[in-house]
Parts: structure tokens; sequence; C-alpha cells
């Protein structure tokens, strides 16, 4: 089954420069993922717009220096921002994640920590975090992460379906099963969660139930490629 722990990790450059539709295109999202991705997005160039001038000139270097790929002067930028914006939660975000390109996975969490701390109701930081604590291999933590944004945001599916993938990765899969369950019930609908319980159904030799899945997914989202491609393999076999 897919697991979606560093395709989760979305990254929201700081910097708007930067492509958001080739962004996107990185990762097999459905639509219901990508118009969460698009409203956080929207949010942060609203607050980026209320940025400093000398914040914003700032930004705008350090979008030239995504662009090259250059993360290390990426963040020397960043903490420039930093030392201007010291208590703002998107820089601390947007240096955890130069961080983690630059393979200091420890710090990375401290600054997602922070940023959390700083605007505890962003659902992104979490989702950042838990993906970061996943590919750690600190399962556990990243499974108390996901709880903690379940709590705040108690009916978002896409938290349940990331808590039922951390879950797989331990081979529990009933307890994922019954967090995807509970996921089909929230907002927003999405094709992507039907597929991923659709493909734990395949793991668990249901194939009855598995088809039921890949069909529900595209009942929501009739172009998504995913679900139809693995229920055209099923009923090729």
């Amino acid at each position: 089954m897919k697991i979606l722990f560093s395709k989760i990790i979305v990254f929201f450059f700081i910097c708007f420069q930067v492509s958001f539709s080739q962004l996107l295109s990185e990762f097999d999202l459905d639509s219901a993922y990508r118009n969460e991705l698009l409203v956080e997005n929207n949010a942060l160039k609203q607050r980026i717009s209320r940025f400093p001038s000398e914040a914003k000139s700032i930004n705008a270097a350090i979008a030239q220096f995504i662009r090259q790929k250059d993360y290390n002067n990426a963040l020397e930028q960043a903490n420039q921002l930093n030392q201007i914006l010291p208590n703002n939660a998107d820089v601390k975000c947007f240096q955890a994640k130069m961080y983690y390109k630059l393979n200091n996975t420890e710090l990375a969490i401290q600054l997602y920590n922070q940023a959390i701390q700083l605007n505890p109701n962003n659902k992104w930081f979490y989702i950042n975090k838990a993906g970061l604590l996943s590919e750690m291999n600190h399962i556990s933590e990243a499974i108390e992460t996901v709880d903690t944004l379940i709590k705040i945001h108690k009916d978002w599916s896409i938290a349940y379906n990331l808590k039922a993938s951390l879950l797989l990765h331990e081979n529990k899969k009933q307890q994922a099963l019954s967090v995807f369950n509970q996921a089909i019930q929230l907002s927003p609908k999405s094709a992507l969660i039907y597929t991923n319980r659709g493909d734990l159904f395949l793991e668990m030799n249901d194939k009855e139930n598995a088809i039921l899945n890949y069909q529900k997914a595209l009942e929501i989202q009739p172009d998504y490629l995913s679900a139809k491609l693995k229920l055209d393999t099923i009923r090729l076999n």
C-alpha cells in the first residue's frame, strides 16, 4: 500500500515566486488534498503580504535560491528573516523545511515544535512534523503528533488518513481500517482516502471491498488515475 509519509511533507516555500502548480505536480494527490493545500497556500500568501518590506525582499531572495536548489543560501536568508520576524510561525516552519533538506532532522523537528507553539491551529505544521518523524522511523511520536492534530481538528479526514497510514507502517491493519472508516465519514471527501482503504482491503485479500472502494473513489473524482488503474488491474486478474 502506498504510504503518504514523505509525500505529505509538502513544501509551502515561504516564497511564492515558486510555482504552486509545479509543486503539486510532484505528488500523487487527489482534488480534495489539492484544494486543501490551495486554501493554505492562499492563506500563507495573505500572511506574507503583511510582512514588512525588508522581510519581503529577503523572501524574494529565498525564492531565487529555491529555484536553484541552493538550500544552504536559502536557509541563510531564512535565518535573516527570523531575525526580523522572530516569533513568526511560518518562518519557523520554513527553517524546519530547509534543515530537513540539509539532513538536520533533529533541528527541523525543534523548529516544527516552535511553529506549532506559535500557531497551534495550523493543520499542516502537524502534518509536516508527523511526516518527518515517520521518515526518521519515529512512528509512535508521529502518531502522537497526528492525535494532537485530531483533537484540534476532529472532523478533518486528511489527519485520519495519515494516522491510518502510520498504523499500517506498524502492520496494525485492523486499527488502520478502523481509522480509515472514520476518515470516510468526514470532510473533505477524498478519492485518495477511499483508494488507500481499497489498497488495505486488497492486502487483506478482500477483493470485493477493494473494488467497492476504488469505485467509490471514482465516484468522488472520476479522473483519479490511481483508483482507475488499480480497479482495471483487479478486473484483468
